[in-house]
């Protein structure tokens, strides 16, 4: 079985928690597309947590079928837009809190895994058994230090319990992430 990337999963669902705002800024100035800002939304979140699968997807998707559903009704003088807006209004706490519960253990075990990788990556410098210059390209640069970490003893240990807890590519995208090629040079 594939890992699928931590580090991915936690970048995506920080960029939408980023658009939250507009979201509720959007109903605080009764902007007229607050409704499909709103769908759009949750819809953009469901896709990330269906590709992870990560089950809170059918509690994102019953958000979505309730602004959904507010369009209808057998009432005389029924307002569609206006009962819409009442029910995702009412939402948007629950939505986000459920996009931040979820977050929260993968944005932990990534910060976790970034304190790890920054101390192999000091003790990895510290050996200098690495040169860094300009004519290497970056990533072949990258997969050196991961394979030099994984075959020193020393630093053995810290690249086996990053491999436990993150895919290859998330290692990889980490090491990149927090290696200052100045200690290196």
């Amino acid at each position: 079985m594939v890992k699928k990337s931590q580090f991915i999963l936690v970048s995506q669902l920080k960029d939408n928690l980023q658009e939250f705002p507009v979201i509720v800024t959007a109903l605080e100035k009764k902007e007229p597309f607050f409704i499909e800002k709103t769908l759009s939304w949750l819809k953009s979140v469901e896709e990330i947590f269906s590709h992870n699968n990560i089950s809170e997807v059918s509690e994102i998707a019953g958000f979505r079928s309730k602004i959904l559903a507010a369009k209808y009704s057998d009432e005389r003088g029924f307002n569609t837009k206006k009962n819409q807006i009442k029910i995702a209004a009412n939402l948007l706490y629950d939505v986000q809190n459920c996009v931040i519960q979820v977050l929260a253990p993968h944005e932990g075990k990534m910060n976790d895994c970034r304190d790890i990788t920054k101390q192999i990556l000091t003790i990895t410098a510290q050996k200098k058994g690495l040169q860094y210059t300009k004519e290497i390209d970056f990533n072949d640069f990258v997969q050196k230090v991961w394979w030099y970490i994984l075959s020193d003893a020393d630093l053995k240990p810290g690249g086996i319990k990053l491999k436990s807890m993150l895919s290859e590519m998330d290692i990889s995208m980490l090491i990149a992430d927090e290696i200052d090629l100045e200690d290196f040079s």
